[in-house]
């Protein structure tokens, strides 16, 4: 990303014309899985018992729509295709949702429940189970009706901790994570089978569990491994473990009857295993998968759903191969904090923590539904919900209940100028998918972070101990996020999980001179020099200097930005009206592009997709498209129907190409990335354009930076 330092001379010129200005994992339709965590809350009884069913007609809903639930920190849902329930961890409420449309069914709450500190929930179809993890009890509810069938507590059940529960139909399965036992119950009756306990079965922190009526398996999260069970009996069978596994901190665990499927938090995997033998078939890894504290997973046969905690998305596979389908990710989706998932096939309904809300997907196809949320539904913290197909149930841990429910989503396109994002010249901008950071160049020296997903701000980062210091550009790929400060010749390495500063690299070994602009793709940084021409190679594990790249070989002159696809590094030659091609792997010079056809006039900014090269011929109000694998020309767009007046900054997400064109009153072209053509010109008052200076698009939203109006436009890709 490249700095608005880095393009001094417009910038010079616009000014003298402006003027300042727990793991919840729940499983599909039976098998249900729930996360962990030790926690002690107390217990608030509100509410009726129970209500009677009003008999309604059921219309399927049309499309995408909002009504008013209030969810409570939902954070457990189950479906068995019938019915849908979330359980609020924040109001100890289980929410009934109907499985075909959505709706409300009702919501459960009241002291008869024995609600405390809601956390798994299991419907097979006949009975409603809910682990109450603050009460060491659980709760037996009629998957047909709602009502209560009984609450099971008492020294027999040795319940500790109970956090996940699973029921296969004809076994209820209740991982207690405090006593290192799981309690087998039957799903006929309620009444006890046995308790497991001892070294032998290598519980340690069970945390999730999932029966698909012939194993049961349970993953402990304290000693990364997975037991596996008999179904008939409760006999043990195996116990999983080894580095070949990848087991990391284990929260989430999923059997359909051919595969398991087990979520490792601590190391962003996923396990897949035999469910015939437990044998290892393959660990997923690997940035395309999108895994970021993966916690939940839910397998329905034809998909596996996995849910991100630290990224708030959801990866979808194919349970036949594994292979990715997609990384569900963005504001329609309304992804907040997932501690749980459930599929029954038709619909996947995933509880947002901290939003209080349940978004609904197509099981189809992975598309929003709906997001299910307001007042009405007494969502209070839920963090376990399932669905039976026809109703979905949602537990409410902080509010004592269980609510019967619905789901609604939107799009974003919104602007983002309130005084909270302490916007002061904001004139660089990247996205890794999960954050948005965006970098002031006046006066407050701060980096502002926002949800990649809402647009919502996250926190505004500034101090000394941050080292910022006219902070000209900005690089994250999703594991750490680099500014460069022009002013101090640093650059600040943050974690992009968090925020939170991890160094600043400063000194004379590394060269830096005036750092304008900077590009990282995982393996390693790169940051131009405008002050000596030169361009300083990191390590982005570590951010040690790899070395500095200068001499006339180089070609370097008025280096003005940097882009690197993981192959190539491309920098622009701003003075020299050249760009220069290195190898990503090595840094060693490839070559150096040059020659009137390529058109390169005032070459500033940069953007590889891995297929083309996008240069901004600022002089010219040109775009000169490359290909990345060759460095040939491949075209040079400059039709007035593009609307390139000053461009300034270019990004491409390998579906678009988004061009900004700071002196229009406002305006960002949009190309295709596949041919170079034009798709449109965005001009409309609602996008708020007002000197767009710095442009990133993550794939998901576009967010365009207003340079004199201190704010940030965000709309989808």
């Amino acid at each position: 990303m490249r700095s608005l330092i880095g393009r001094a001379a417009v910038v010079a010129a616009a000014a003298a014309l402006l003027g300042p200005a727990a793991g919840v994992a729940s499983a599909s339709g039976v098998p249900v899985l729930r996360w962990s965590q030790s926690r002690t809350v107390d217990a608030v009884a509100s509410g009726a018992a129970g209500h009677a069913r009003a008999a309604v007609t059921e219309t399927p809903l049309p499309g995408p729509h909002v009504f008013g639930w209030g969810y409570d920190a939902p954070d457990g849902v189950s479906s068995d295709g019938t019915h849908v329930w979330v359980a609020n961890f924040g109001s100890n409420a289980v929410i009934e949702l109907s499985a075909t449309t959505g709706k409300l069914v009702k919501v459960l709450s009241g002291s008869s429940y024995g609600f405390s500190g809601l956390g798994g929930v299991s419907s097979d179809g006949t009975h409603v189970w809910i682990a109450n993890s603050a009460d060491n009890s659980v709760t037996e509810l009629s998957a047909a009706t709602g009502q209560l069938v009984k609450v099971l507590s008492g020294a027999s059940y040795r319940f500790n901790g109970p956090g996940a529960v699973s029921s296969d139909g004809i076994h209820v399965w209740v991982a207690n994570g405090k006593g290192n036992t799981v309690t087998e119950l039957s799903a006929a009756t309620g009444q006890l089978v046995k308790v497991l306990s001892g070294s032998s079965y290598g519980f340690n922190g069970p945390g999730a569990v999932s029966s698909d009526g012939t194993r049961v398996w349970v993953a402990n999260e304290n000693g990364n491994s997975v037991t596996e069970l008999s179904a008939a009996t409760g006999q043990l069978v195996n116990v999983l473990s080894g580095a070949s596994y990848g087991f990391n901190n284990p929260r989430g665990i999923s059997s359909r009857g051919t595969h398991v499927w087990v979520t490792s938090y601590g190391g962003n995997t996923v396990t897949e295993l035999s469910a015939a033998t437990g044998q290892l078939v393959k660990v997923l890894s690997g940035a395309s998968f999108g895994f970021n504290n993966p916690r939940a997973v839910s397998s329905d046969g034809t998909h596996v759903w996995v849910t991100n905690y630290g990224g708030k998305t959801v990866t979808e596979l194919s349970a036949a191969t594994g292979q990715l389908v997609k990384v569900l990710s963005g504001a329609s989706y309304g992804f907040g904090l997932i501690f749980g998932i459930s599929s029954d096939g038709t619909h996947v309904w995933v509880p947002n923590y901290d939003a209080n809300t349940v978004t609904e997907l197509s099981a189809a196809t992975g598309a929003p539904v709906s997001v299910v949320s307001g007042s009405r539904y007494k969502f209070n913290f839920p963090d376990a919900v399932s669905s039976d197909g026809t109703d979905v149930w949602v537990a409410d841990f902080n509010g004592n209940a269980v609510t019967e429910m619905s789901a609604s989503t939107g799009q974003l396109v919104q602007v983002l100028s309130a005084p909270s994002y302490a916007f002061n010249g904001p004139s660089a901008v990247s996205s890794d998918g999960t954050h948005v950071w965006v970098v002031s160049l006046f006066g407050n020296n701060a980096v502002t972070e926002m949800s990649a997903a809402t647009g919502q701000l996250v926190k505004v980062l500034s101090g000394a101990s941050y080292g910022f210091n006219g902070p000209g550009a900005v690089s994250s790929d999703g594991t750490h996020v680099w500014v460069v400060n022009n002013g101090n010749d640093t650059v600040a390495e943050l974690s992009a999980a968090t925020g939170q500063l991890v160094k600043v690299l400063s000194g004379a070994s590394y060269g830096l001179n005036g750092p304008g602009a900077v590009s990282s793709d995982g393996t390693h940084v790169w940051v131009v020099n405008n002050g000596n021409d030169t361009v300083a190679e990191l390590s982005a594990a570590t951010g040690q200097l790899v070395k500095v790249l200068s001499g006339a070989s180089y070609g370097f002159n008025g280096v003005a930005d940097v882009s690197s696809d993981g192959s190539h590094v491309w920098v622009t030659n701003g003075n020299g009206n050249t760009v220069t091609e290195l190898s990503a792997a090595t840094g060693q010079l490839v070559k150096v592009l040059s020659g009137a056809s390529y058109g390169f006039n005032g070459p500033g900014a940069v953007s590889s997709d891995g297929t083309h090269v996008w240069v901004v011929n600022g002089n010219s109000g040109t775009v000169t498209e490359m290909s990345a694998a060759t460095g040939a020309l491949v075209q040079v767009l400059s039709a007035p129907s593009y609307g390139f007046t000053n461009p300034t900054s270019i990004l491409s997400d390998g579906t678009h190409v988004w061009v900004t064109n700071f002196f229009s009153d406002g305006t960002v072209t949009e190309m295709s990335a596949a041919t170079g053509a034009l798709v449109k010109v965005l001009s409309a008052p609602s996008y708020g354009f007002r000197e767009p200076v710095a442009v990133f698009s993550d794939g998901t939203n576009v967010w365009v930076t207003n340079y004199y109006v201190q704010s940030v436009t965000g709309f989808p890709a």
